[in-house]
């Protein structure tokens, strides 16, 4: 997956995530009015993809505050912020903790940890930043085939936005201006 995102794509990027939220406001229940859910609920509809969402949200944080740890002044404040950033999602998102509820709940060794813990611990400042890049990637393409399975509109819009978050974010980390 390219890391070397130009603002053109992340442009087309939003397009398609905006494109996305549109579909997945149209969508209705079968007598024609808006699907009512209660956010994470036991009848919401979308509470598995919001404690996916979840997961991946926290992710990013932990890897956030893994490089944050490494990388020194300034960099390392805008670092730090972007990983709320990225809390403020989870929360908004996921407002029940359904991926810490989920990973507890199913017993899998690791799961309760899997969610908050790196996938690669930033070991210098180039490394976090290539790390932070390729993890900011995946998560604005993943956002938006996420946004477009959401029923909730209001949730599709919040999918759009972390998704546009992390596009910008990784255009940022890959042309170095976050350095």
């Amino acid at each position: 997956m390219p890391t070397d995102l130009s603002r053109r794509d992340v442009l087309r990027l939003g397009l398609v995530v905006a494109g996305a939220a549109g579909l997945a406001a149209c969508t209705t229940a079968s007598n024609g009015s808006p699907t009512p859910t209660d956010p994470g609920g036991p009848e919401d509809p979308d509470r598995a993809l919001r404690a996916e969402i979840g997961r991946d949200e926290s992710r990013l944080v932990a890897l956030y505050a893994a490089a944050a740890a490494v990388l020194t002044g300034a960099v390392a404040s805008r670092v730090a912020a972007v990983g709320a950033r990225h809390d403020a999602y989870r929360q908004a998102i996921d407002p029940d903790g359904l991926a810490t509820a989920s990973a507890t709940a199913s017993g899998t060794p690791g799961a309760s940890t899997a969610a908050t813990e790196p996938a690669l611990p930033p070991v210098t400042a180039s490394t976090a930043v290539r790390v932070l890049t390729a993890a900011e990637t995946a998560a604005a393409t993943a956002r938006a085939t996420q946004a477009a399975s959401a029923v909730d509109p209001s949730l599709a819009r919040v999918v759009v936005l972390a998704g546009a978050g992390a596009a910008s974010a990784a255009a940022v980390l890959a042309t170095g201006r976050a350095r």
